[in-house]
């Protein structure tokens, strides 16, 4: 797949400390930002992909007839099941999203007050980066989920290139490696979850610590 990413290489470089972007041991958190920004606006992007697959496939519910019944691809509850479930995963994740690229931003306009004056992606990194891997975990596989459901629904159209869900969903499964695999994505939640990292792990310690002095 073509690419804008560079490949540079360093080598015996010496920087001054002078030349210090940030705080010391806190590089990967400002690289992070960027990261941060981008499974957002991945996972945004196959929440937008996975609702065109669902509007696609209750159209075609509607409109495709059942041969020799005079009925609907939507009388059929196996359809509609198909078709509610992919529904209630959408608008739960749409939702989660703006909560978190919500709370990205109010994190980015404390920091950026005239009281505070202090970089954002400590805070970002420390509080949200396992819910932004989240957002992008189960965004990617569900665009994927819905893209094989809408070529269900479809039939033989669907796996024909008439439609072009197997052209997005070929575009979309690179989002599962791209920015961090999604297998990266959930040893990050996993870590948040059990206080290895995040909002938990100071919590997590002040637990041990007090364990240690029964």
């Amino acid at each position: 797949m073509p690419t804008d990413h560079a490949t540079v290489e360093l080598n015996s470089v010496w920087v001054p400390g002078s030349a210090v972007f940030g705080s010391v041991n806190q590089g990967l958190a400002i690289a992070q930002t960027f990261v941060h920004e981008n499974r957002i606006r991945q996972a945004t992007s196959s929440c937008g992909a996975a609702q065109y697959f669902l509007d696609r496939s209750i159209e075609r519910a509607r409109t495709r007839k059942i041969w020799g019944e005079g009925q609907t691809l939507a009388d059929n509850q196996a359809i509609q099941f198909l078709v509610v479930e992919l529904m209630t995963q959408v608008e739960m994740l749409r939702l989660f999203i703006l909560k978190t690229s919500w709370e990205m931003d109010r994190i980015v306009a404390v920091c950026q007050s005239s009281e505070a004056q202090r970089p954002p992606w400590v805070g970002i990194e420390r509080r949200l980066s396992g819910q932004v891997a989240l957002c992008n975990f189960w965004a990617n596989r569900l665009c994927c989920q819905a893209a094989d459901r809408a070529i269900q629904i479809h039939g033989g159209d669907g796996y024909s290139r008439h439609y072009p869900f197997e052209h997005i969903y070929r575009h979309f499964r690179r989002y599962r490696i791209t920015e961090g695999a999604e297998e990266i994505q959930m040893r990050k939640i996993g870590a948040y979850i059990f206080g290895f990292s995040g909002p938990k792990k100071k919590e997590m310690e002040h637990v041990e610590r007090s364990k240690a002095k029964i």
